[in-house]
């Protein structure tokens, strides 16, 4: 989903560049958590401004997996 984003510096329209996936291992998971590696997967869209090429991360969301 493109959001119409303005770009914060120069006031151009931004341009979505990908969504980016960072897995969290929090190390206060607790004994469950520990005993079946529980990991938390943070997701973010990433914008890019064409003009100054400045860069804005937008968390969208987590989900909980277990490995």
């Amino acid at each position: 989903m493109e959001r119409q984003i303005e770009c914060l510096r120069c006031k151009s329209q931004m341009n979505y560049l990908k969504e980016y996936r960072f897995d969290s291992q929090d190390n206060n998971r607790g004994i469950l958590g520990a005993i079946f590696d529980v990991e938390e997967h943070l997701s973010f869209e990433i914008y890019v401004c064409p003009n100054c090429r400045h860069t804005e991360f937008f968390y969208t969301g987590s989900r909980v997996r277990f490995d």
